[in-house]
C-alpha cells in the first residue's frame, strides 16, 4: 500500500514518463515502474468541434463487445442513424453483458465463426493469446502507422506492451484511469433522520446498519458482487483479488484467496448477509447493476459503487423523494484508501477473416478526428446542449429512451487516455444534472480515496505455463463452489475455505504459484504513475 494522504490532487505530468520495457514474449514488463500516465487531463474542448461525415466508401461490419449497463440495446435507434450516417458505416451490433462474457466468449471463439470486430482480454489471457498465434486476428501495426489518431489514443508504452515476440501488435486496448474508486455511498437524508452519525469505522458501519435494518422496503446494505468491494475491502489492509507479497515470505507473491484478510472480509460478508444486514438480493440475480438500481431506486440506505455514480444516483433518488440526499463516506480506516485497477480494461480486436480492416481504422480514426464531438457528447439538444460555448451533457433521467446509455454504449469504441479523468467534463456533468454544487465535494472523496493506493503485484501480463493450460479448470474445480457461495451460505465455513485452496495447491496451483514467481522478477509493488 502506497500512501499519499497529503496529496491533494492528481499531478500533471506528461503522459508517459517512460517506456514499458519489452513486449509480452519477452516477459519483462517493469511493474515496479515501467507504466507511467499522466494524472487528470483537462481534455475539454475551448469550442465544440464541428462534426463533419467521414469521407469515402460505407464500410460495413460486425461488432460484438460487453455492455456494463442494462442488456437492452435496440438496432437502428436514432444515435445509431446518425453515427451510420455521419460515419458511412453499417455496423451489426452484438452485445453480451459483461458478468457473461467471459464465460459466453469462450463458445463464440471456439465456433471458429468471429465477428469482424470483437472485444476480448487481450494477451494477458492465454485463451486469447492462443487465438492470437493462431491467426484469428489481423495483426494492427500497418494501420497504427497509416491512422495516425487511432494509435496517438494509446501512449506509446502501451502498444510496446502490447506486442508479440515478432513485434507484431493484434489487440486495440481501452484504456482506463487506474484510479477508480467505488465509495461508499449512503442516503445522508435517512441516516439523519434515524439520528445516525455519518460511519468512520467499520464498526460504527455495523452499528449503522443494525439500526437501519428491520424495514422490508429498504435494505441497509447493498454491493453487487464482490468487486463493488475493493475498495471497501482496503479496510483489511489488502489490494482485492490481488496478488500480494506472502507475509511468511516478502520476496514471493501469492493469489488472493490464499490470504487471510481476504478471507476475513468474505466472512465479515457473510455475517451481514446471514444477519439480514447486507441486501438478500445479493448473489441470488448475478446483475452487477442490481445493487446501484436498488440504492437509486430507494431500496437501500448504504451502497458500494463506482465513485461515477454520484449524479445518477442524486438525480434518480430526487424524481422518487425531493428530499433526498446522497453522501459519500470517507475510507473506514487511516489506512484504506483504493484498489488500484491496472490501466488496460478488455479491448477488442479485428477477425482476420474480416476482408475491410482498413475500412474499419479509417472509421475508427475519424471517430477521433471530424466525429469527436459526436463520440463525446452525441446529439445536440438530445444528448447534450450547448452553454457559453461549451457542451453540458443532459443527464439519462432526462432524455428519450432511445437516446440513454443503453442505446449507446454498444457503438462505442476506442477514447484517447487524455478524457479517461477530464475534471472539466466531469463538472459540466454535474452541472448538466442540476448538482454542480456538489462537484467539489465529489472531487474531495475522489481524492481522498486515492490518498492510500493499494496494487496487485501480479504482472498480468506474464503468464505461467501451467495457469494458462488449466488455470481456468483449476478454479473452475476446486474454488468456484465455495467462493461464489460463501457469503449467502453459513453453512460455508473457513475451514470449507482452506481445504478448498489446498486442494487447488495440490492440483496444481502450487505450481502456478512458483512459475509465476520464478518467471516475474521484478516483484515490487508497481507504479501506475498518478503520483
Amino acid at each position: 500500500m502506497r500512501s499519499r494522504i497529503n496529496r491533494t490532487e492528481l499531478s500533471r505530468r506528461g503522459l508517459i514518463k517512460a517506456g514499458a520495457g519489452a513486449g509480452i514474449g519477452a516477459g519483462s514488463l517493469a511493474m515496479g515502474g515501467g507504466l507511467h500516465l499522466a494524472g487528470a487531463q483537462d481534455a475539454s474542448p475551448a469550442a465544440i468541434p464541428e462534426v463533419t461525415p467521414r469521407e469515402g466508401d460505407v464500410v460495413q461490419f460486425s461488432y460484438l463487445r460487453p455492455t456494463w449497463g442494462p442488456a437492452t440495446f435496440t438496432a437502428d435507434g436514432p444515435f445509431q442513424q446518425q453515427l451510420q450516417e455521419l460515419g458511412k458505416v453499417e455496423i451489426e451490433v452484438q452485445i453480451i453483458p459483461v458478468i457473461d462474457f467471459d464465460t459466453r466468449i469462450n463458445t463464440v471463439l471456439a465456433s471458429g465463426d468471429l465477428p469482424d470486430v470483437m472485444w476480448g482480454g487481450g494477451p494477458s489471457q492465454q485463451i486469447w493469446k492462443d487465438a492470437q498465434d493462431q491467426g484469428a486476428f489481423a495483426p494492427i501495426n500497418q494501420y497504427l502507422d497509416q491512422f495516425p489518431a487511432v494509435k496517438d489514443a494509446v501512449p506509446q508504452s502501451f502498444w510496446d506492451l502490447l506486442a508479440d515476440e515478432n513485434g507484431d501488435i493484434f489487440f486495440i486496448p481501452n484504456l482506463i484511469y487506474p484510479v477508480v474508486p467505488f465509495f461508499i455511498f449512503y442516503r445522508k437524508d435517512v441516516l439523519d433522520a434515524a439520528g445516525i452519525a455519518e460511519p468512520t469505522n467499520l464498526d460504527e458501519l455495523v452499528a449503522a446498519c443494525e439500526a437501519l435494518s428491520g424495514n422490508p422496503d429498504m435494505s441497509p446494505l447493498t454491493m453487487g458482487y464482490t468487486w463493488h468491494a475493493k475498495d471497501f475491502a482496503t479496510v483489511w489492509d489488502f489490494a482485492e483479488f490481488g496478488w500480494q507479497p506472502n507475509p511468511d515470505d516478502e520476496s514471493q507473491i501469492v493469489p488472493w484467496f490464499t490470504q487471510d484478510p481476504q478471507i476475513d472480509m468474505h466472512f465479515w460478508f457473510q455475517d451481514m448477509y446471514s444477519r439480514q444486514l447486507l441486501d438478500q438480493n445479493y448473489g441470488i440475480n448475478p446483475e452487477p447493476n442490481l445493487s446501484d438500481d436498488r440504492f437509486k431506486g430507494g431500496q437501500s440506505a448504504i451502497a458500494l459503487a463506482n465513485w461515477a455514480s454520484f449524479a445518477d444516483f442524486q438525480t434518480n433518488l430526487r424524481q422518487i423523494d425531493p428530499n433526498a440526499v446522497v453522501g459519500v463516506m470517507d475510507p473506514l480506516s487511516d489506512t484504506a484508501g483504493t484498489r488500484m485497477v491496472f490501466p488496460i480494461d478488455r479491448g477488442f480486436y479485428v477477425a482476420a477473416s474480416y476482408d475491410n480492416a482498413e475500412g474499419f481504422f479509417d472509421f475508427l480514426n475519424w471517430t477521433l478526428t471530424g466525429g469527436t464531438t459526436l463520440r463525446r457528447y452525441g446529439i445536440v439538444d438530445e444528448m447534450y446542449t450547448v452553454e457559453g460555448g461549451a457542451p453540458v451533457p443532459i443527464p439519462d433521467t432526462a432524455r428519450k429512451p432511445e437516446y440513454q446509455g443503453p442505446q449507446v454504449e454498444p457503438l462505442t469504441f476506442l477514447a484517447p487516455m487524455s478524457e479517461k479523468l477530464d475534471w472539466a467534463a466531469i463538472q459540466r456533468n454535474f452541472e448538466g444534472a442540476g448538482i454542480g454544487d456538489q462537484f467539489e465535494y465529489v472531487k474531495g472523496k475522489f481524492e481522498t480515496y486515492g490518498g492510500n493506493e493499494f496494487y496487485d503485484y501480479r504482472n498480468t501480463m506474464i503468464i505461467s505455463p501451467t495457469e494458462g493450460e488449466n488455470g481456468s479448470r483449476l478454479y473452475e474445480d476446486y474454488l468456484r463452489s465455495t467462493i461464489d457461495a460463501v457469503i449467502i451460505n453459513a453453512d460455508v465455513t473457513r475451514e470449507d475455505w482452506v481445504a478448498a485452496v489446498d486442494e487447488w495447491r495440490g492440483a496444481g496451483g502450487d505450481d502456478i504459484i512458483s512459475e509465476v514467481n520464478e518467471l516475474q522478477e521484478d516483484k515490487s509493488e508497481p507504479d501506475y504513475g498518478v503520483s
